[in-house]
């Protein structure tokens, strides 16, 4: 938030310090929380929040007759228990902490105060945190992590701490839910009347106490939004969500604009072509672009030769993924890119800068496109506020259509983004055509399961296994590959399912614009069971849905799959001798409406082999709440019906 200075009040202005009270006095514990072994609303809890209380306020300093400085002040307590020794690593705290302003206006966290305490022989017995318990880490050039570690802490602990933010205006948000049961949760936020603020709640679960009354202050009038939220169960994370931000129940804030009595109205919260003019002029945005002259000479040495386009970019995105690491560093603004050279390690949007001003220095028109990770949350586009970004591709035109690149992963080929990057809609950066643009991929997920087996009369199988994988299925082979090793990734293959692996050959592993095969001659001997004179087989070897991601009965926000899946399986046993078929399992289809997902089975027999086809395929990235049982039943039909077995009889001999 800008800094609001200059700016004549047609009175006095003071400040005062508001008469709301922290719900518990600081210290004082209540012996039946001590003694609490579990949280009765949640027996599996590790630990619980007794309390979470946030006061937020504005500071308003008359500077001089014609000047008044306005800043803010956040007071906050907490007490956790911790109930189970899973529930310890509540003791280390996280507070981030963005740099706003300068100078004796900098940001700055004071009285921050921390005690564990613990039952010893029927007493409440204190242990405050040293100073030696607290320290700084600079994350970005614009946040910074206060850290600290209580001490003493063990199952039946109870931690309290507190402290008071000052900073330049701002209004911070609040999550009333945790991933651990919170009985407790109070907000107070009293907004004078000179700040327009938009606020907007996220989640499911309702206050039990609201209210949003005026409130006269020394000179001025302010709005006391005030919430209590009481027995907040905890937050599940389900499979296939994007940020649990986007989800978890909290309420956000967004100064939109100052007006002082007799002044105009200031604007801080920006349109969106006022964001995309400020960011163009940004030193470590737009004018990274348009400077940079040191690249000219390596982009045109690495394009050396070639005349198309599109080899052109794929050269500079190779050179850039192949030389530069990505330090897993995601963020908007670039640093000095000669530094990042010479290090040979960037952040994101180094790393992808370098590549847009490659780009631009051999005549590609390039934007930039600013987007929200997956982990980070959805964009609102009644927002223009750049905290709603994260991250930064590039987009270079190609006869007029706009690619959008990456080059942070060392094994994703130059046409597809990071996972990470799909979600919703990304913002080109443009002072030509700025436009939203959908980040939604058509690149699957895709593996095919090529097995040709044979069975010995023991029930032993052995022959070929051959995994073919693509888009995003061969990134992530290629990123075990290389992590683990050849011979390290080939022993963790063989631990699942307890393969015995004779030989193994990998192809296209270096060549992204291929799919990557690997194929194994392997053996297994407890693959099948036998019963007497009776074998019983799952003719899925590798790779087979076997357990439903979708156990709860009810979700209340998106399936988010990320991008379309399909898994194919060609599967071919030859029986032994002197077993038979008894039972083959039905081919069956099973498909969601307009085929957004779709199974198909095949078995067959033809003569001593038994051959079965089966295609699982998730057709579209994102399921909405309406559609989420017919999703979860699908999966319990697939794992149904790959959990069928083949049946083989021995043959009876002739009298």
């Amino acid at each position: 938030m800008r800094l609001l200075t200059s700016w004549i009040l047609a009175s006095l202005i003071s400040w005062q310090v508001f008469s709301q009270k922290p719900p518990v006095k600081y210290g004082a514990i209540p012996m039946e929380d001590m003694v609490m072994t579990t949280y009765e609303r949640d027996s599996s809890a590790v630990a619980v929040i007794l309390v979470d209380y946030l006061k937020t306020y504005a500071r308003l300093t008359r500077v001089s007759s014609t000047s008044t400085k306005a800043t803010s002040i956040f007071e906050r307590q907490v007490r956790i228990k911790i109930l189970k020794k899973e529930g310890l690593h509540h003791a280390d705290v996280i507070i981030p902490f963005p740099l706003l302003g300068s100078g004796t206006d900098r940001s700055r966290i004071t009285n921050l105060r921390a005690t564990t305490y613990n039952l010893e022989a029927g007493k409440i017995v204190e242990t405050e945190m040293s100073k030696e318990g607290v320290f700084k880490e600079n994350l970005t050039a614009n946040l910074d992590l206060q850290k600290f570690t209580l001490p003493n802490v063990k199952e039946g602990s109870v931690l309290e701490y507190s402290y008071t933010v000052n900073s330049p205006l701002s209004f911070p948000d609040w999550e009333f839910q945790h991933t651990i049961p919170v009985r407790w949760s109070e907000y107070w936020a009293i907004i004078p009347e000179y700040f327009i603020v938009e606020k907007y709640m996220l989640g499911y679960i309702q206050p039990s106490v609201y209210s949003g009354k005026s409130q006269e202050m020394t000179g001025y009038s302010a709005k006391a939004y005030h919430w209590i939220f009481k027995d907040v169960p905890a937050f599940k994370v389900e499979p296939y969500m994007t940020s649990e931000r986007d989800y978890i129940t909290k309420v956000n804030f967004a100064l939109a604009a100052v007006h002082y009595p007799n002044q105009p109205v200031m604007e801080v919260m920006s349109s969106w072509p006022g964001l995309i003019e400020d960011l163009l002029k940004h030193d470590h945005f737009g004018q990274v672009v348009v400077k940079s002259s040191f690249l000219k000479d390596d982009a045109e040495k690495i394009t050396s030769g070639i005349s198309n386009p599109l080899k052109k970019i794929e050269a500079i995105h190779a050179y850039l993924r192949q030389t530069i690491e990505w330090n897993g560093v995601n963020n908007l603004l670039a640093g000095d890119l000669k530094e990042v050279l010479e290090k040979k390690k960037g952040t994101a949007a180094d790393i992808n800068f370098l590549m847009a001003s490659m780009l631009n220095k051999i005549g590609f028109l390039v934007d930039m496109v600013i987007l929200s990770t997956r982990d980070h949350g959805f964009i609102r586009p009644q927002f223009p506020m750049t905290e709603q970004f994260n991250y930064v591709v590039c987009a270079a035109r190609v006869d007029g259509v706009p690619i959008l690149l990456d080059a942070t992963e060392k094994y994703l080929p130059f046409t597809v983004l990071p996972m990470r990057c799909l979600n919703g809609q990304g913002l080109m950066v443009s002072n030509i055509s700025p436009t939203w643009i959908d980040l939604s991929s058509t690149t699957k997920a895709r593996t095919v399961v090529d097995a040709n087996l044979s069975m010995d009369n023991e029930g032993v199988l052995s022959g070929k296994l051959q995994f073919t994988h693509g888009g995003y299925d061969a990134f992530k082979m290629r990123k075990e590959y290389y992590l683990k090793g050849e011979d390290e990734y080939v022993k963790a293959f063989s631990q699942i399912k307890n393969w015995q692996v004779e030989k193994s050959e990998f192809q296209n592993v270096k060549d992204l614009n291929l799919s990557v095969k690997e194929s194994h001659q392997v053996s297994n001997n407890e693959h099948s069971s036998m019963a007497g004179d009776i074998i019983y087989i799952n003719p899925f070897v590798r790779s087979a849905e076997e357990i439903n991601p979708f156990t709860s009965k009810t979700r209340e926000f998106p399936v988010d799959f990320g991008c379309p899946i399909e898994k194919m399986f060609i599967i071919k046993i030859t029986l032994p001798d002197e077993f038979v078929v008894d039972e083959l399992p039905q081919s069956k289809i099973f498909r969601l409406p307009d085929n957004s997902a779709k199974y198909t089975y095949n078995a067959t027999q033809a003569a001593n082999i038994v051959s079965i086809t089966a295609n699982f395929q998730i057709n579209k990235a994102l399921f909405v709440t309406d559609e989420y049982q017919d999703l979860r039943e699908f999966y319990n039909q697939v794992i149904a019906k790959q959990a069928e077995q083949i049946v083989l009889k021995k043959k009876q001999l002739k009298k």
